[in-house]
């Protein structure tokens, strides 16, 4: 399990870096294009803008990786470790539950747009596109449910007195 981990966490900051060094790429060359040579790719602004959806929801599946999302914890320093515990989990599974909603809404969404016929740019669909959404809300929500149950062990753990 460990290894198909670090395998999928490879394969996120991977998609991650190539997404945002293709949009670097993409948009100083349209910019250049546009400045020098007047000439463009009528893509380019639309793929730009699919790129941003990618990027986003990559950044936010890889801070759900380790907990790292932004969160406002002003109480939690005052509580003691037990209740700070069940804090974290109450928190997780709005996160997870929340992220799962999404998610499902996210997938009629795409069915909706696939079913339509919607086209993003240059004739291809935006449903393949759309894709990223349930997915990335679906391992979040999964992850979530994963940091819940983390936090659930070690409150059982410390209240067993191990």
């Amino acid at each position: 399990m460990e290894r198909f981990l670090s395998i999928l966490h490879w394969i996120e900051d991977g998609l991650l870096a190539l997404v945002l060094a293709a949009m670097v790429l993409l948009a100083s060359g349209h910019i250049i294009l546009r400045n020098l040579f007047e000439i463009g790719f009528t893509w380019a602004d639309p793929l730009l803008r699919i790129m941003v959806l990618w990027l986003g929801l990559l950044g936010a599946l890889a801070a759900s990786r380790d907990n790292k999302h932004i969160s406002i914890d002003v109480l939690s320093r005052f509580l003691p470790q037990r209740a700070r515990d069940v804090a974290q989990i109450v928190t997780a599974l709005f996160t997870a539950v929340i992220a799962g909603v999404v998610a499902y809404y996210a997938v009629e969404f795409v069915a909706l747009d696939r079913e339509a016929g919607v086209v993003a740019f240059a004739g291809l669909p935006a449903w393949v596109f759309e894709l990223i959404i349930p997915l990335a809300l679906g391992l979040i929500a999964l992850r979530y449910l994963t940091i819940a149950g983390l936090h659930l062990r070690a409150l059982l753990g410390r209240g067993s007195g191990a």
